[in-house]
């Protein structure tokens, strides 16, 4: 069927519709029902339920998910501002200038607004490694460089949420050796996210504005471009 009309057998939809249900049931949060239900005798004998079908549709096809809870209301306060730029030096239109010409223009950006005598350029990215299957992560500059796959079944916007928080570690741990950094990302949604002030955030963003702080404190400008 997959080869003659490019989509999914109806069994496997309905299959992936039963994980997706589970995994948000999972993750509402002081609801422990779905985490305890599974282990609980059932009296029916001929057909599993709902939580034991998606338990064993998990297991055959290998899926290790570490289910968080819904992130919580924070309070305003502890929201740190981050200083992003979503913009190139000239104002542009996709679709209507070339390759290269979008090419000289960004690097007319970066030397422009973050001359390297005086800014610390980190470049970060995050791709799909496998379809459907994995992402993985790399950041680059003078002070750092490394590359790490993420954990099953993450996205290429995982990946580059990792690459932002990764750098961000790094640079806490080298404080004596910049004062200005910026970090390159081509991910719009990820610099948005990182840079929300919205009360209600992920984890691994939360963690971002974490670390940005602490570099704010230790009097270090830190710029998501």
């Amino acid at each position: 069927m997959t080869f003659i009309t490019d989509n999914k057998p109806i069994q496997e939809l309905i299959e992936e519709k039963a994980v997706l249900l589970h995994e948000k049931l999972l993750r509402i949060p002081g609801n422990q029902y779905w985490k305890t239900y599974i282990n609980k005798p059932r009296n029916l004998k001929m057909q599993n339920g709902f939580i034991q079908k998606v338990t064993e549709i998990k297991t055959k096809s290998e899926i290790k998910s570490r289910s968080q809870p819904l992130p919580q209301q924070r309070n305003p306060v502890d929201i740190e501002s981050v200083e992003c730029c979503l913009h190139l030096q000239q104002s542009i239109v996709n679709g209507e200038i070339g390759i290269e010409t979008l090419w000289h223009l960004a690097l007319e950006t970066m030397n422009t607004r973050y001359p390297q005598d005086k800014w610390l350029h980190i470049f970060t990215d995050g791709s799909q490694i496998d379809r459907y299957i994995n992402a993985g992560t790399g950041i680059h500059c003078e002070l750092f460089s490394c590359y790490m796959p993420l954990v099953q079944h993450s996205t290429a916007f995982d990946g580059e949420i990792e690459a932002i928080h990764t750098a961000l570690r790094l640079l806490n741990l080298h404080l004596n050796k910049f004062e200005r950094a910026v970090i390159f990302s081509d991910s719009r949604a990820a610099i948005l996210s990182v840079g929300s002030t919205e009360t209600v955030t992920s984890t691994e963003t939360k963690d971002c504005q974490v670390l940005i702080r602490q570099l704010k404190a230790k009097h270090k400008q830190n710029v998501l471009q």
